[in-house]
């Protein structure tokens, strides 16, 4: 049934698999698994509604400064007080990933 999962959406399947993150080229940040077992939209719902990120991949909410990869959240306003424990565990959440310069993403 996951595979074939009825009234999916266009882009049910790539909902379904993960990413295996390399130059964070292919995986969007907010709406594909490519850090953690769940995309980042479902584990932290109320950043992604004020994100500017939304819809971006891996690639464009972040830059390489030399060799060392920055991520660069953008948000609608600022976040209020008790949403910052939210964006710090979301911070922790990213930084566990590997994000490899100049590797192309693949789906797993």
């Amino acid at each position: 049934m996951k595979v074939c999962r009825e009234g999916g959406g266009d882009e049910w399947f790539q909902e379904e698999v993960g990413w295996k993150l390399r130059s964070e080229d292919k995986a969007r940040f907010w709406e594909n698994v490519w850090v953690g077992n769940a995309n980042l939209k479902t584990l932290f719902p109320r950043l992604y509604s004020p994100s500017l990120n939304q819809g971006q991949k891996v690639e464009e909410v972040g830059v390489w400064e030399e060799s060392t990869w920055r991520w660069t959240l953008r948000w609608r306003c600022g976040r209020f007080e008790w949403e910052i424990p939210m964006e710090i565990e979301l911070g922790m959440h990213i930084f566990r990933a590997t994000v490899i310069k100049d590797k192309k993403d693949a789906q797993v």
